[in-house]
């Protein structure tokens, strides 16, 4: 008579599955860790389509970001003029939308005029949308997806 025997392969590859699910649970959980390793086109797309633009941006780059536990796009504009009008704002926030292909929604925007100096994107935004509340911090707007389209609606409502 065969007496049982006391490896069981099932039962023992069963408890490594369960110890890798739970050790890979938490990352896979994680959007930090999922966005981190996302791909997309917005690095090129983004400053291509600014600079072909007739809104005298001279160079941009497209970027993304973490801040803590935030996950941003982050986003630098040269213009060739000394002042920023709405409709240029609204135009750009509108190609930045269009480009951004990163599962994030928040953006962070800064602009500089042609003598190096940062553009005050939170007067432009209170002017045409004061009610509004966006993040500015260090001459970069910080805008959510639905709030830069709240934005260009507000400056397409003033014409």
């Amino acid at each position: 008579m065969r007496r049982p025997s006391r490896s069981d392969p099932v039962g023992a590859r069963l408890a490594a599955a369960l110890l890798g699910l739970t050790l890979l649970l938490p990352l896979t959980g994680c959007g930090v860790f999922a966005k981190e390793f996302s791909d997309g086109d917005y690095a090129e797309t983004i400053p291509a389509a600014l600079r072909e633009s007739d809104l005298g941006v001279t160079e941009a780059f497209a970027a993304k970001g973490i801040d803590g536990f935030t996950f941003y796009l982050g986003v630098g504009i040269d213009i060739d003029q000394t002042q920023l009008s709405d409709d240029a704002l609204a135009e750009m926030l509108q190609i930045i939308i269009d480009g951004n292909d990163l599962p994030t929604d928040e953006m962070r925007v800064t602009v500089q005029d042609v003598n190096e100096e940062f553009v005050d994107l939170d007067d432009l935004v209170a002017n045409v949308a004061p009610d509004i509340d966006t993040g500015y911090s260090d001459s970069r707007l910080v805008v959510t997806t639905e709030q830069a389209r709240q934005i260009i609606d507000a400056v397409g409502r003033e014409q």
